[in-house]
């Protein structure tokens, strides 16, 4: 009944400015303040795909500059292959963007092993993990485990500290090729 007698008086051009103006002054600190005081969203940046070389660090290559060899031209390929076969860290089932294809024998002294998938494993670099220099180098980048299938099945799923904890790892670290 109000709201009926209201909206005959603003019909007939009588508006009773008692409940307009009070009513615009809410409408506008509404708008204003939904403006200002909305909370903001976090923009999501998408990280660009780059390829795989300067996403990943190659220490394998670095090595075998060293003695005197090159990575094969297939190598990024056989890379990306074994990682849709095996996309987990086999030390600890990490999935993440810090995964590494790591030679159980390295290419340096058997090139002939470089593109081999059965020399091949997954290890991960992810933080308080280190899995690939940890059990694929044993501590040491130019070195190299040739037990390491032997090792994960003994450090499955320790953290960096425990593995460098552990009196069997200090033992093969300080008898290291």
């Amino acid at each position: 009944m109000i709201l009926s007698r209201y909206i005959e008086q603003f019909q007939g051009g009588k508006v009773d400015n008692s409940i307009l103006i009070p009513l615009a002054i809410v409408i506008a600190v509404l708008i204003v303040g939904y403006i200002f005081l909305r909370p903001k969203r976090k923009r999501h940046y998408s990280r660009r795909r780059l390829p795989l070389p300067t996403l990943r660090r190659d220490y394998g290559a670095h090595i075998a500059k060293k003695h005197g060899r090159e990575r094969s031209a297939e190598w990024e390929r056989v890379a990306r292959e074994h990682r849709l076969r095996e996309p987990a860290c086999v030390a600890c089932g990490y999935r993440g963007h810090k995964l590494q294809v790591h030679h159980i024998k390295p290419f340096h002294l058997h090139p002939e092993l470089e593109l081999d998938p059965n020399n091949l494993i997954t290890l991960c670099e992810a933080r308080g993990r280190e899995h690939h220099l940890l059990l694929g180098h044993l501590g040491a980048w130019d070195s190299y485990n040739e037990h390491i299938r032997a090792d994960i099945k003994h450090f499955y799923r320790k953290t960096a500290a425990q593995i460098r904890a552990d009196v069997n790892w200090l033992k093969k670290m300080q008898l290291r090729p």
